[in-house]
């Protein structure tokens, strides 16, 4: 089975995402500092909680710089919830704080009222498609 690279920075479910690829018979290695993350044939990058959050994270461990590039050089790599979010320039949620910007725009809210026909409850569990505004 393959090794996969597990971003592990303290931020929600990793365990999740841990006992998930035992399952599957995967090898893991956390990626805990900057010199894991080029060493990674995939990676994946979990997380729960506050957008603002995870970059002082991301930050305070010097991770944010080698993440950007191995995402940029086109490597394997599996953002969930938070760890997709982070991909964006910002999010609404927390003005004033930059994600990785490797995908251009900005995380926003689920639009709800009579300009906006479609009503999702927040928060939202399961599949939604995706538009872009291009």
């Amino acid at each position: 089975m393959p090794t996969v690279h597990l971003l592990d920075y303290g931020a929600g479910n990793v365990r999740s995402v841990r006992n998930a690829l035992t399952k599957l018979g995967c090898d893991i290695m956390d990626v805990k500092k900057p010199e894991d993350i080029p060493q990674a044939k995939m990676l994946i990058f979990p997380g729960v909680g506050s957008f603002a959050a995870a970059v002082k994270t991301l930050d305070a461990m010097k991770l944010t710089d080698a993440l950007r590039s191995y995402i940029r050089e086109g490597r394997p790599f599996f953002g969930v919830c938070l760890g997709m979010q982070l991909l964006f320039e910002s999010s609404e949620e927390s003005p004033g704080f930059k994600g990785l910007g490797v995908v251009p725009g900005k995380v926003t809210k689920f639009k709800q009222g009579a300009d906006n026909a479609v009503k999702i409850r927040v928060p939202h569990m399961g599949w939604n498609g995706v538009r872009s505004s291009d």
